[in-house]
């Protein structure tokens, strides 16, 4: 009896042993998996975030029915002014929408010219501020087709992994910074402003009309 007491309790802890050994490798290599899935997801984004970023402007016109512009180019007697990524047009605002990558951190004031990105293997570098680039972009925009101020808002859209250092500071009722993945509550959040009235459709159907007429060389959203 003792004999095969000490045989059974020694099958166990093999089988323990293995069964611990097994469960190690396992969780190691789905740490390993994980790992790499993040880096080659990382190298996708960076490659090919205007696509992601399309993607993802489409499904927001696409499930609320409205109009969409990618890639216009504005000029003025046919030299290049300037080109906006997307105008996406809803039924209370018209959103111009700049797409932008960085891998690190940024930082810097609306009102500032440069701001800094801080990227782990390079350090710290200068870029020029987005959201002044595309508050630009809008005015030459009304400038060229006469459309009222009020119904723009400006959107800078980021990577998820962006860290903005201070993102209360620089967004206001008419311009945003926003992550990619936060960029259809935020669209949600100001299309049911109750006390903004809805764009004239008839009105904002000629404007699209005008605008892709004069200055789109993309597609519309809702084709």
């Amino acid at each position: 009896m003792n004999l095969k007491l000490l045989t059974l309790t020694g099958n166990s802890t093999i089988a323990i042993t293995i069964i611990a050994v097994i469960g190690s490798i396992l969780l190691i290599g789905i740490i390993l998996l994980a790992i790499i899935y993040q880096i080659f997801r990382k190298k996708y984004m960076y490659r090919n975030f205007r696509y992601v970023y399309h993607k993802k402007i489409y499904s927001i016109a696409e499930k609320n029915d409205y109009l969409l512009l990618n890639n216009v180019h504005l000029r003025n007697k046919e030299v290049s002014i300037a080109t906006i990524d997307h105008i996406l047009f809803a039924r209370k605002y018209i959103y111009v929408i700049k797409d932008r990558f960085y891998k690190g951190v940024i930082s810097g004031n609306k009102s500032d010219s440069v701001w800094l990105l801080f990227i782990k293997q390079s350090g710290r570098t200068e870029i020029h501020n987005p959201m002044s680039i595309n508050k630009t972009r809008i005015e030459k925009l009304i400038s060229l087709t006469g459309i009222s101020k009020d119904l723009f808002i400006s959107i800078i859209l980021v990577n998820d992994d962006c860290v903005i250092q201070n993102p209360k500071d620089l967004n206001s009722k008419r311009s945003y910074i926003v992550s990619v993945n936060q960029l259809p509550k935020l669209i949600k959040n100001l299309e049911k402003n109750k006390d903004i009235k809805d764009i004239n459709q008839e009105t904002l159907e000629v404007a699209v009309q005008e605008i892709y007429r004069l200055y789109g060389k993309g597609s519309e959203g809702n084709d």
